[in-house]
C-alpha cells in the first residue's frame, strides 16, 4: 500500500483518536471546575480531595491492565471498555445523589480515561508508519493542551447553570470519537499479531501500585503519626509492586526503555509539583487569581510549541529528549531566581514556565516515539503502560514529597517557596542524567 492511500486509510482514526483525547482533556478540566460546587452541594466538602484520588486510581488500574491485555489480545476490547467505562462514570457522575455515587463515578472515569490513554499509544504504533508517528503525537499533544485555553470559561459557563452539565457535556464528544474508531480498530484487531504468551496480570502488585498515590495523598493531610504511617504505607507498596508491573527492559536503567522511562518519570513529575506550587505566586508576588492562571496558561503555550518543535527537528530522538529535560531545568532555575530575589520582574517568572512547559513538549512525546522505536509489534502495550504508570508515580512521589517539605518549612518559619522550586531543580538534573544514559535512538523512516 502506497503512502497516500495509508493516510486517507487513516485519517477517520485519527479525527476519532484526536477527539477522544480532546473530550478526555475537557471533562478533566471541566469536572476539577464542578467539583468545588458538587461537593458542597452534596455536603461533603471534606472528602474534596478524594475526587481527584479515586480518578488517579482508576487511572493507574487500567494503564497496568489494559497495557498487558493490549499485548495479549489486541487493542480492540482495551479500547472498548476505556470508552464504555468513560461513559458510564461521566453518566453517574452527572446522575449522582450523594458523594458515594459520585466518587464511585470518578473511579470509573479513571479506569476509562486510563484505558483509552494506553491503548491509543498501542494504536498509534500499529497503525502509523515510524515517520509519522511525531507528528501524530504533536496533534495528540495539541488536543491535550487546547481544552486550557477553552475549557476554564465553558466550564464556569455550566457551572452556572448546574455543576452536573460538566460531566454530561463531554458524552456526546466520546459517541463520535467512538463511532470513528471502532471500524478502524476492528481492521488493526485482525492484523494483529497477539502474543498469548505475554505476561499476564499481578492483581496484588496493580492494587498495591494503584493504590500508592492515594496513601501518599493522605500523608500529606498533617495527621502526625498516621500521615508517617501513611508515608510509609505508600512508599512500601510502590516499591513491592512497581517491580512487578513493570517489564524487566523497563527496569533497566543502563541504556535504552529504562533511562526513557526513569527521565520521563523524574520530569513529569517535577513539572507537575513545580506546577502545583505556581499557585502560591497570588500571596507571595501579589497576583491575582487571573494573572497567576495566565502564566500557567502561558506555559501551556511553550508545551504546544515543543510537541510541535519535536516532530520537525532533524535531530536523533535520544537527544531531544536530553534537550527537553534541559530546558525543564532552565525553567525550574528560572522560577527559583524569580521567587528568590525581590524585584524580579513577572516577565522572567513567565518566561522560565514557558520554557519548562516547551521541555514537557519535548520530552513527553519524544519518550513515547522512543519507546515505541524500542518496543516490538507484540509488547508496545506492556512498554507504553510502564511510561504511563511511571509518569503517574513520578508525579505522586514528587507531589507528595514537595507538600510534605512544604509543610515543614513553613512550621519552621522558613521561606518555603524558593527551596521547594530548588528541591525540583536538583530533581530536574536527575532527568538529565537519566536521559543521557538512553544512548542513539533513531526515527525509523516509515
Amino acid at each position: 500500500m502506497n503512502t497516500g492511500s495509508r493516510r486517507e486509510g487513516t485519517t477517520g482514526l485519527l479525527v476519532g483518536l484526536l477527539l477522544a483525547v480532546f473530550a478526555i482533556a475537557f471533562q478533566m478540566i471541566g469536572v476539577a471546575a464542578a467539583l468545588p460546587e458538587a461537593m458542597r452541594s452534596l455536603d461533603a466538602v471534606a472528602l474534596y480531595p478524594w475526587a481527584f484520588s479515586m480518578a488517579v486510581t482508576g487511572m493507574l488500574t487500567a494503564i497496568l491492565v489494559a497495557g498487558r491485555h493490549c499485548d495479549r489480545h489486541g487493542p480492540l476490547v482495551s479500547m472498548g471498555l476505556g470508552f464504555g467505562a468513560m461513559l458510564l462514570g461521566l453518566t453517574v457522575g452527572s446522575l449522582a445523589t450523594d458523594v458515594w455515587m459520585l466518587l464511585t463515578a470518578r473511579l470509573v472515569q479513571g479506569l476509562g480515561a486510563g484505558a483509552i490513554n494506553l491503548t491509543l499509544y498501542v494504536v498509534i504504533a500499529l497503525a502509523f508508519p515510524a515517520g509519522r508517528r511525531p507528528a501524530v503525537l504533536a496533534m495528540l499533544s495539541f488536543c491535550w493542551v487546547l481544552p486550557a485555553f477553552l475549557g476554564p470559561p465553558i466550564s464556569a459557563a455550566l457551572v452556572a447553570v448546574n455543576w452536573r452539565l460538566n460531566f454530561a457535556a463531554t458524552v456526546p464528544l466520546l459517541l463520535i470519537a467512538a463511532a470513528l474508531t471502532w471500524p478502524h480498530l476492528k481492521s488493526l484487531q485482525e492484523r494483529s499479531e497477539p502474543d498469548s504468551d505475554a505476561p499476564g496480570t499481578v492483581w496484588w502488585a496493580v492494587a498495591a501500585v494503584a493504590g500508592a498515590p492515594a496513601l501518599l495523598q493522605l500523608a500529606g493531610q498533617g495527621l502526625g503519626h498516621w500521615s508517617l504511617l501513611a508515608a510509609a504505607a505508600g512508599l512500601a507498596a510502590l516499591g513491592l509492586g512497581v517491580p512487578k508491573v513493570l517489564p524487566p527492559r523497563a527496569r533497566d536503567l543502563r541504556n535504552g526503555l529504562g533511562p526513557i522511562i526513569a527521565s520521563r518519570a523524574v520530569q513529569t513529575g517535577v513539572f507537575y509539583a513545580g506546577e502545583a506550587f505556581l499557585l502560591g505566586l497570588q500571596n507571595l508576588k501579589g497576583l491575582d487569581t487571573l494573572q497567576a492562571g495566565l502564566a500557567l496558561t502561558i506555559g501551556s503555550l511553550g508545551w504546544s510549541f515543543g510537541s510541535w518543535l519535536q516532530a520537525r527537528i532533524r535531530l536523533r530522538r535520544d537527544r531531544i529528549i536530553t534537550a527537553g529535560t534541559c530546558f525543564v531545568a532552565f525553567g525550574m532555575a528560572g522560577i527559583t531566581v524569580f521567587l528568590t530575589w525581590t524585584g524580579m520582574p513577572l516577565r522572567i517568572g513567565v518566561a522560565a514556565w514557558t520554557l519548562a512547559g516547551c521541555g514537557m513538549g519535548l520530552t513527553v512525546s519524544s519518550t513515547a516515539v522512543a519507546t515505541m522505536a524500542l518496543s516490538g509489534p507484540r509488547e508496545q502495550g506492556r512498554n507504553s503502560g510502564a511510561l504511563l504508570v511511571a509518569e503517574s508515580i513520578g508525579s505522586s512521589v514528587m507531589t507528595a514529597l514537595t507538600g510534605a517539605c512544604y509543610a515543614v518549612l513553613l512550621a519552621e518559619e522558613v521561606p518555603a517557596f524558593g527551596w521547594i522550586f530548588l528541591m525540583l531543580l536538583a530533581a530536574s538534573v536527575l532527568a538529565i542524567a537519566a536521559s543521557l544514559r538512553i544512548g542513539p535512538v533513531h526515527d525509523i523512516a516509515g
